[in-house]
Formats: structure tokens, sequence, C-alpha cells
């Protein structure tokens, strides 16, 4: 899996939660889960099996997912990533003390 097939799969989770404005303003890098703050993944670098975190910034605000195994399935990696993104939502400006959960489906 590389940084690029890492973000096509987590990007639905924040289509489903994220606001147009807020989605706007979205920025995503995939990391080396040992240096968060460091440079981003290429889009064509392999993923290692020690994991990547996905960071992003919403309307200036920088927020990292926990560890993403590149081993798991898409249904894993999405529901990893919404814990991470809900919360950093309700603790954001932005959303501060929303709860947003996806869309369901009929």
């Amino acid at each position: 899996m590389t940084a690029e097939d890492l973000l096509t799969l987590v990007r639905p989770v924040f289509v489903q939660l994220l606001s147009d404005a807020e989605l706007k303003s979205l920025g995503l890098e995939v990391v080396p889960i040992d240096e968060p703050d460091g440079a981003a993944l290429m889009s064509s670098d392999p993923i290692h099996r020690e994991g990547a975190a996905v960071r992003w910034s919403i309307l200036g605000e920088r927020g990292w997912s926990s560890e993403l195994d590149p081993r798991a399935d898409a249904a894993a990696l999405e529901g990893a990533l919404l814990g991470d993104l809900q919360d950093f939502i309700a603790e954001s400006d932005f959303g501060w003390g929303q709860l947003r959960f996806p869309p369901t489906t009929a």
C-alpha cells in the first residue's frame, strides 16, 4: 500500500463528517507513525509494516490519526480514523462540542 492508496481509502470519512467549507480547507498527508511532525510521505511511497498516520489541516487547525495498519482492510482503516476525526472535530474551534456521525444508509 502506498501513501496515496491510504488517502484514497480514508478520504470518504472526511467527506462524511465535514461541511463544504471545512472540506475546501482540508489538507491531508500521510506521515510515518514514528514521526507525526516529520515530512510527509510522497504519494508513491510505500507504507511500511509499522504503519503510518494521516495528518490533516482543517480551517487552519492540525490533527493526526492514531496508527493506521497498512495490512488492514478499508473498513478497519475507516473505523480507526473515524474516532480520531470525531474527537478532533469536537475539540476544534470550528466544531467545538459537536459529535458528528457519518450519515446512515437505509
